[in-house]
């Protein structure tokens, strides 16, 4: 008889084996019905091996096959087991996280009839009998859909209903990513010769000057008569011409004008596949430098300063890997923000280029999967976050990481909490790739990685078209206090800089890195503050809707109207927050048009399409944001940036907060002045000799890696020693405790002092679960050893009955 070992979708460690019942024929990386634990529920199971080897105990049947071809190749089984392994989880649990929503299929998945499809024609089959449950009752689980047909096993069926389009999994009703258009403005046939335009010009200049001046502009704009125009958006056109839709309307009416959408990101036709730009020599050298070093590293870290042209690096590599007939993915740390390097991207790629994310629908990152797995029409280039790592690759001959230093990169919850940095170069080394990482602030592990060797490094520190960096000065917060020099967060050169770029017309880019509108209210009495009743932490008063918000577990209070320990009516706020901010620019510039970015107003699906958009077109003169505002962004119009407290970002009880204070800084700097005038940028700090926003101001990222290396190798930190994190959480704060101080007495056997704790964290009780943190130190030249005794330790303890129920969240390389 043969066996399959499966892998189920579950947080359950291990493989499990079944019998294959005749009838059956399947094969690794096939999707397989069984049923699993004592209630029988069924899961789609992946096999991962076939083979005679009876288990020491009977294994249950498989019920059905659900594939007919695998839809799991061997390279993805590899990296599955190297992400299982090295983060310290199941296989159950990387299948989650790899496979799209649409192939994770269990009794418990939902299904509902399509509502997008046309009127589904009559059916006499247990088919129509489905759909017809489902009309009346709206959803069924698989296990209900299997007891209403009086099937033991109704995968089969339902799976042949998904690849119709006739049913869907519940999730996949949640509003669907629809990409973001924007309307260009182009002269019509009629009015597009010389001749005509006169006869135009003659006709307005009379009549209507305003509408002149508006047609003047777009000349400009579009160079029409030039043999080479170009596409003007109509929001640009409106904003420098300094008109409103009412002049645009009657031109478009009487013929002068049409109006086109196009989806935001996708080039115009006429565009698409154009031939390579031509390479300054500081990129050539680059490029020359990153190509010698994947051929003797195999991985190659660029360090490029903002807006040098990293891009035309990469696409230049991108270019030979494709003609070679190799698949390429491109990793981005958040999809959202990359919407310009997509559109240069298909500018020269065209469509040879797939974009992977978790905005899509689930039914598109599955039909992607799908093809991918049938080598049917696979895409070449595929440019994605995260998620895109797990694709299906054949021939994967190139991986890119922009802006590799990100630390969304790294995954936080649910588990695995892999780093999709780190293991974008194990799935490069899998299928024989090569790698290159790309940032203007490279982290610290990449730059250590470079200077010992172990990675190829190259350089390109001029901005492309020898534009100047920008300029940085620093104002002491305590002295322009003390000069009674500021208005409200806003000292008097940062006001005088954003006056001076808006009266140019120019844009400005204000970075506070904490959202809502205050962080704490407090009683001038006795000093009490509100907390959240579920969590250990103070609430944030978020003015527009008028709550105090929990950041940890999302609940919402009421504001106080008096203090909840002594009565007293006087509270007062502390602090401030993006919300503030933006509130406090409008009253200094009436006139400005302001928008805010962060968590709070971008949660809609097109909420930061529309943010962006209108920056880009000029509709907005002044954006403020938290750390978003830091990410790929590239606007032509941007002169002025200002960061309002750079104390903030370096307060935090964290090894990492220089380097992330530094990064985030250096980053948002570089928004400022990326085309032919040098950018302005302001530092508020109350430290304001901190070294740290001294190197910023010097952009000397060499300075910061010798300076920060130093204090890590000293006091035992990554990049020299690798860390493990382990947090316990339970409802009942002494089994915790105690759960805590067992594990940590048994790991300091061997490893003695490089076990830290079990501490009290800051935020102690998140979510009504108190919380003790143990943080462990490996010797890089000994991990593997160390990180097998950590788990030996972890299971022992846990097999004790009183530690049991105490949950354990074990997180590797935490960031």
């Amino acid at each position: 008889m043969a066996f399959a070992d499966l892998i189920l979708p579950l947080a359950v460690p291990g493989r499990f084996t079944f019998s294959i019942p005749d009838g059956i024929a399947v094969r690794a990386g096939m999707r397989v019905a069984v049923p699993f634990g004592r209630g029988g529920k069924l899961y789609g199971g992946l096999v991962r091996r076939v083979h005679q080897e009876a288990p020491a105990s009977a294994a249950r049947e498989i019920l059905s096959q659900i594939d007919e071809a695998p839809i799991v190749t061997e390279g993805q089984f590899m990296l599955w087991e190297r992400i299982a392994d090295h983060y310290m989880c199941s296989l159950g649990e990387v299948m989650i996280a790899a496979l799209p929503g649409q192939l994770t299929l269990s009794s418990e998945t939902r299904i509902v009839v399509n509502p997008f499809i046309a009127e589904e024609p009559a059916r006499t089959d247990r088919a129509g009998l489905l759909i017809s449950a489902l009309l009346e009752r709206e959803a069924l689980s698989m296990k209900e859909a299997g007891e209403l047909l009086g099937l033991k096993d109704p995968m089969p069926a339902i799976k042949r209903l998904i690849d119709e389009g006739v049913v869907i999994v519940e999730e996949e009703l949640r509003e669907a990513w629809k990409p973001r258009t924007v309307t260009y403005v182009k002269l019509t046939e009629a009015a597009s010769n010389e001749e005509a335009l006169h006869a135009w010009f003659d006709k307005l200049e009379k009549k209507a000057p305003k509408q002149l001046h508006l047609l003047m502009r777009f000349v400009e704009l579009s160079r029409c008569m030039s043999d080479a125009p170009l596409e003007v958006e109509k929001n640009k056109l409106l904003h420098l011409s300094d008109s409103s839709s009412a002049a645009l309307k009657p031109l478009v009416e009487k013929g002068l004008f049409e109006l086109y959408e196009r989806e935001a990101g996708v080039p115009a036709p006429a565009t698409l596949g154009k031939g390579k730009p031509t390479l300054s020599l500081a990129q050539t050298k680059a490029l020359n430098d990153v190509r010698e070093g994947l051929s003797t590293k195999g991985v190659a870290l660029l360090r490029g300063v903002t807006s040098s042209g990293k891009t035309e690096v990469y696409s230049t590599l991108i270019d030979e890997a494709v003609a070679d007939g190799g698949q390429v993915l491109y990793l981005l740390p958040e999809i959202a923000l990359t919407a310009q390097i997509i559109e240069r991207l298909r500018a020269r790629f065209g469509d040879r280029i797939a974009v992977y994310h978790s905005r899509m629908a689930p039914h598109e990152r599955a039909e992607l999967w799908m093809r991918m797995a049938r080598g049917e029409g696979s895409p070449p280039i595929i440019v994605g976050a995260r998620s895109a790592l797990f694709l299906p690759y054949r021939d994967l001959k190139l991986v890119v990481i922009d802006e590799e230093h990100d630390p969304s990169y790294k995954q936080h919850e649910p588990a695995p909490r892999y780093h999709a940095r780190d293991m974008a170069i194990v799935l490069a080394g899998i299928h024989g790739a090569k790698t290159v990482l790309g940032s203007a602030t490279p982290s610290l592990d990449s730059m250590h990685n470079a200077r010992s060797g172990k990675y190829g490094y190259a350089e390109l520190l001029t901005r492309f078209g020898n534009v100047a960096m920008p300029v940085i000065s620093v104002v002491d917060l305590r002295d322009a206090a003390r000069r009674r020099q500021m208005k409200g967060h806003f000292s008097q050169p940062l006001i005088d800089a954003i006056d001076a770029a808006l009266k140019k017309r120019e844009q400005a880019i204000l970075f506070q890195n904490r959202r809502g509108y205050v962080p704490v209210w407090q009683c001038e009495s006795c000093a009490w503050v509100p907390y959240c009743d579920h969590c250990d932490v103070s609430l944030t008063y978020h003015k527009k809707l008028h709550q105090l918000r929990c950041h940890y577990c999302g609940r919402n209070y009421p504001p106080p109207v008096q203090c909840g320990q002594c009565s007293s009516n006087r509270l007062r706020m502390i602090g401030f927050g993006t919300e503030k901010i933006e509130e406090e620019l409008s009253e200094i510039f009436p006139e400005a048009r302001i928008a805010r970015m962060d968590q709070d107003t971008v949660r809609g699906r097109q909420a930061l399409d529309r943010i962006l958009t209108g920056f880009a077109q000029g509709a907005i003169d002044i954006l403020v944001g938290t750390q978003m505002v830091t990410k790929g962004l590239d606007f032509d119009h941007v002169s002025t940036v200002g960061i309002l407290s750079a104390d903030s970002l370096m307060r935090f009880p964290d090894f990492r907060a220089h380097e992330r204070a530094f990064q985030l800084m250096a980053q948002v700097a570089g928004r400022s002045g990326r085309r032919d005038k040098p950018g302005n940028v302001i530092i508020q700090a109350h430290e304001a000799r901190n070294p740290v926003i001294d190197l910023v101001t010097h952009h000397d990222v060499e300075g910061f890696f010798n300076r920060e290396a130093e204090h890590r190798r000293a006091h035992g930190y990554p990049p020299f020693m690798r860390l493990l994190s382990l947090s316990l959480r339970h409802r009942n704060e002494e089994r915790v405790a105690a759960t805590a101080a067992a594990l940590a007495l048994l790991l300091r056997e061997r490893l003695d002092e490089r076990v830290l704790g079990p501490d009290i964290p800051g935020v102690a009780f998140v979510k009504d679960r108190h919380i003790r943190n143990l943080l462990i130190k490996l010797r890089r030249s000994a991990h593997r050893e160390e990180k097998d005794f950590v788990r030996e330790a972890i299971d022992r303890v846990f097999a004790q009955p009183e530690h049991r129920a105490v949950q354990l969240v074990v997180d590797v390389d935490p960031v």
